[in-house]
């Protein structure tokens, strides 16, 4: 299976799950750093998917799934998983709390949050 990881590797959470998660071994995993992607992410927003609202990938070309979507297929796959129960709060809330909290240490390391 090919896997495209579109993230955002100026953000240390983005970048540090994208090099956690150990897919690897098993499948063919692309990591590609969003911005150095913009037409690639001009294509996706055609199709109504943002970079602005998490973790894009593409799964053999074909399927596409981004944010909560992203993480819990990626876990699945993942020999280290990391907790993301597939649940309403995680859905919900917490997912939600990570963006925002992206977006401040972006601005804080003086970072354009939007791509």
């Amino acid at each position: 299976m090919k896997i495209e990881l579109f993230y955002d590797k100026e953000c240390p959470f983005c970048n540090s799950y994208a090099q956690y998660i150990k897919i690897k071994e098993n499948h063919n995993l692309i990591l590609t750093n969003a911005r150095d992607s913009i037409n690639q992410l001009k294509d996706f927003k055609s199709l109504g998917f943002d970079i602005n609202d998490g973790f894009i990938i593409k799964v053999d070309d074909k399927k596409l799934y981004q944010g909560v979507d992203a993480i819990v297929f990626l876990n699945k796959l993942s020999e280290k998983k990391v907790f993301f129960p597939d649940n309403f709060f995680f859905r919900t809330f917490v997912y939600s709390s990570i963006k925002t909290v992206r977006k401040i240490v972006l601005f804080i390391f003086d970072k354009n949050s939007k791509l």
